[in-house]
């Protein structure tokens, strides 16, 4: 009778503890790799949008009944990494129409539409070298041969939102009047070698440009961004 009326033996509560023991540890482990998910070891910067159109401001102008692409590129820092997308690209070749009675003060010019996609996404750790998307025009001559047309840079937007931004173009001019005569005569405009020079100030000073003014690029963009905060970055 003393024998049935006995505790359980001792090792049935070493198998217990030893159980509710394995869970606690199992509980620690989950946490733990809950808050190393958390933590972020790098902000995100992601862009999406499209190159509208060019535009010129006066019916006319030289590149009225004309063709013309866009080639786009984009510039960063060296802390920053693209985490998706491509960094180039080029747009299909567009004809000039007239444009809509309201696009600009007179009423007059013409429109190139292309509404090409562009889609990227950057990752950091500081802000420093932040992104540029830089761009250049070329167009078809009666040869068929391709000629620039006008460059242009633009930092990315730094809020979150949607913008629409309009980007003067500009392109690079022979140092004397005799040279600037044979490029006219040979229809072979100046270019940079680098195209990316025109994203950066070094290397700019020894150049002559003249600004386009009749050709403007429309570029509509999306920004979003994540983890900035974590960082100690905020927005005004």
């Amino acid at each position: 009778m003393e024998a049935a009326d006995s505790p359980l033996p001792s090792n049935t509560h070493l198998r217990l503890s030893s159980r509710s023991k394995s869970r606690l540890s199992l509980k620690q482990r989950d946490g733990s790799i809950g808050n190393a998910t958390e933590s972020s070891s790098s902000f995100f910067l992601m862009i999406t949008g499209q190159i509208e159109c060019a535009q010129t401001s006066s019916s006319s102008s030289s590149l009225t009944n004309t063709q013309l692409y866009c080639r786009y590129t984009f510039s960063y820092g060296p802390d920053w990494i693209v985490s998706h997308g491509v960094t180039q690209g080029i747009t299909q070749i567009a004809g000039s129409r007239r444009a809509l009675k309201g696009n600009d003060e007179e009423g007059k010019g013409s429109i190139i539409v292309w509404n090409f996609p562009i889609e990227i996404s950057f990752q950091s750790t500081n802000t420093y070298g932040w992104p540029r998307i830089f761009l250049s025009v070329y167009g078809i001559d009666f040869l068929g041969r391709d000629v620039l047309r006008g460059y242009a840079s633009m930092l990315l937007p730094i809020n979150p939102g949607r913008h629409t931004k309009f980007v003067k173009t500009y392109r690079p001019i022979s140092g004397n009047a005799l040279q600037q005569f044979i490029s006219w005569l040979t229809a072979t405009q100046p270019e940079y070698q680098d195209t990316k020079i025109t994203a950066r100030g070094e290397g700019r000073a020894l150049t002559r440009v003249v600004g386009e003014n009749n050709l403007t690029l429309k570029i509509n963009l999306v920004t979003t961004r994540k983890d900035f905060l974590s960082f100690g970055y905020t927005s005004k």
